[in-house]
């Protein structure tokens, strides 16, 4: 779900840096001697998770668990998919560094203000149901956000991606499936043996 380098607009560059940066900053403000490892942990765990392709038709796409570090992590999503997203671009060329602020903000904004309000529901407890339900929306729909917010960006940068936008729409819904799954089993063991950590 990166976008390449040399897609969007400067406009839209500068913005995406402008509504990403205060965010890192504030969670690096914000960051201490137990956040660093937990920071380090939620960026290994998106960083490996794009490397596992899951074939889906005539493409394949990729696992992101930003609802899974979102979860964990609150608004140190933000360092640790920017900082997963970062070496990504310097190892891999996967996306850029000048497009990195549109990509993290594309990737966390909707998973952090998504477990803002799910974290709470999770903590008030109830029946098991209840709880698989939150923790598999907790995974899926952050998925669906980032895709929306993705094919937005694309949309009001150029209305000759319309096609490219349906395609990467129509051929991620199955990982909204997939990471709700991840999300509820991942999760659900971390409440049971660690619930301090959600």
């Amino acid at each position: 779900m990166h976008i390449a380098e040399g897609i969007l607009k400067p406009e839209i560059l500068v913005a995406g840096w402008v509504l990403t940066a205060p965010v890192v900053g504030y969670a690096l403000y914000k960051l201490d001697s137990e956040g660093i490892p937990k920071v380090a942990l939620l960026t290994a765990l998106f960083f490996i998770g794009s490397f596992i392709h899951i074939p889906i038709g005539p493409t394949s796409t990729h696992l992101v668990f930003n609802g899974v570090v979102a979860a964990i992590g609150g608004v140190y999503a933000f360092l640790a998919i920017g900082i997963a997203l970062l070496f990504q671009a310097l190892l891999f060329g996967f996306g850029g560094l000048g497009v990195l602020g549109v990509n993290t903000f594309i990737m966390a904004f909707c998973p952090v203000v998504l477990w803002f309000f799910l974290r709470k529901a999770v903590k008030r407890g109830g029946s098991r149901f209840t709880t698989g339900a939150i923790l598999f929306i907790g995974g899926a729909l952050p998925v669906l956000c980032s895709l929306m917010l993705l094919v937005f960006m694309l949309y009001i940068n150029s209305t000759d991606l319309e096609y490219a936008t349906s395609a990467i729409l129509i051929f991620n819904i199955p990982l909204m499936v997939i990471e709700g799954l991840i999300s509820l089993f991942m999760l659900h063991f971390i409440l049971k043996y660690k619930p301090q950590l959600i």
